[in-house]
């Protein structure tokens, strides 16, 4: 792939992407199965005549699946792109062609981007930040223990009632059928089942709840079954189930003592030795997070000295991109705009300038890290590009990295990392006062 800066105007920059012979096949067979897929076409690669994009062209018509194609290929290689003129961006960047991509020919587009604008700070000097003390109190250490002691509880029978309440835990023995034949799920001598926690329909909740231990009683219940009807709805079947109340069941956790300690971790002996274990890895925790929001306040107070005022193109492709995000987001969890409003108790005007607070906040802190990192001639290592991806994704830097590799955003994970190597001398050189302590650190 060859990329060619062509002109930088008005605060855009445009670049000329040229995709070699068989680079453009390969984007242009791989762009084709990615909306194969999309659209739900029955193609299969491995026994098919037809390549993924002459398959795709007969579904659609020539004309509909070009333009796919050419969306595809530009989209999925920017990031690349941007990765070899090595260009940080503000937003996304957006793409044209002049002819569409075709077998047999290389490929070219125009991708136009609006690159970080550089800054100056008015002041290089140490900055002074306040940060909740990472010092470990004994409530929290006693805490732990007992949610420790919870999860290692052991089941036994409840003998401080034996009517079935609403929340209880019970033993039951099933014999379930549905028109007459077993349902072996639901058939069981013993299992255990919680009411009140929806695992069951209501129908059948109904019917335990009250029963005596020792009772056996006969009941049908509405249920859905595996498959779905034709509007994509579950079908529900009437189910008759004989059911007897063994026990109600109680989680009874261990004592806070020696004896438990041991069973917790090899090498612990007393139930001091745990606490002392449980205080180191609270201790850990907090000095991660002390150190995530010493960099966060530190970056805030860096943001203060920025010089110059921040375009309005930067603004708006930065608001355009965070709604976008926004949106993606809502719809991966099947929610709309307006549902999402109601849920936040927003106005979208509320919204807006909600937005407009984050992304300024977002702009300014990362400029401010730019400029700071320029003034100290600092350069991102590999060494800090696995940091970067360790506090990414702790204990899965090496995926983040992959991942990263793939979508070809090396380029932006080093700036990225560059920025949090800057953040992190800031703090180092920072004066830091310790809430809750009357130390500072230098």
């Amino acid at each position: 792939m060859k990329v060619e800066k062509i002109r930088e105007k008005d605060g855009k920059l445009e670049l000329l992407v040229e995709l070699s012979v068989a680079e453009a096949a390969n984007e242009l067979q791989r762009a084709a199965a990615i909306e194969i897929g999309r659209k739900g076409f029955d193609y299969n690669q491995q026994t098919s005549e037809k390549s993924p994009a002459d398959f795709l062209r007969e579904q659609l018509g020539a004309i509909e699946a070009a333009f796919l194609l050419d969306e595809g290929v530009m989209r999925h290689r920017a990031t690349f792109a941007l990765t070899a003129a090595m260009v940080d961006t503000i937003g996304t960047p957006v793409f044209r062609c002049s002819e569409h991509i075709e077998e047999g020919k290389p490929f070219k587009y125009q991708l136009v981007c609006v690159p970080v604008p550089d800054f100056e700070l008015s002041d290089y000097g140490p900055v002074s930040i306040t940060v909740p003390s990472s010092t470990v109190k004994d409530e929290e250490i006693e805490a732990e223990l007992h949610r420790m002691a919870q999860a290692a509880a052991t089941t036994a029978t409840d003998t401080s009632h034996d009517v079935v309440l609403k929340g209880d835990k019970v033993e039951l023995a099933l014999e379930t059928t549905q028109d007459g034949k077993k349902i072996r799920p639901l058939c069981a001598p013993s299992r255990e089942y919680a009411t009140g926690t929806l695992t069951m329909p209501d129908d059948f909740d109904d019917a335990i709840i009250g029963m005596k231990v020792g009772e056996t009683k006969t009941f049908t219940f509405w249920g859905p079954e595996m498959e779905l009807d034709a509007d994509g709805k579950p079908i529900m079947k009437e189910y008759e189930t004989t059911a007897t109340v063994k026990r109600i069941l109680s989680a009874v956790a261990p004592e806070l003592d020696d004896n438990w300690a041991k069973t917790v971790k090899p090498g612990i002996e007393t139930l001091a030795d745990l606490r002392k274990e449980v205080e180191k890895r609270l201790a850990a925790q907090h000095e991660t997070e002390f150190e995530r929001t010493a960099e966060m306040f530190a970056g805030n107070e860096l943001a203060k000295r920025l010089e110059g005022e921040i375009t309005d193109l930067v603004y708006g492709v930065a608001v355009k991109e965070a709604r976008e995000n926004l949106e993606r987001q809502l719809k991966k969890n099947n929610l709309t705009m307006d549902a999402y409003l109601q849920q936040e108790n927003m106005t979208q005007e509320q919204l807006n300038n909600a937005l407009m607070i984050q992304v300024r906040t977002q702009l300014t802190r990362q400029f401010a890290l730019n400029a700071y990192a320029k003034h100290h001639g600092l350069v991102a290592t590999d060494h800090d590009l696995d940091l970067f991806f360790e506090s990414i994704a702790p204990g899965k830097a090496n995926l983040a990295h992959q991942d990263f590799d793939r979508d070809g955003r090396i380029y932006a994970a080093r700036c990225a990392a560059l920025r949090l190597k800057a953040a992190r001398m800031a703090v180092k050189e920072a004066q830091i006062t310790r809430l809750g302590e009357s130390q500072q650190a230098e």
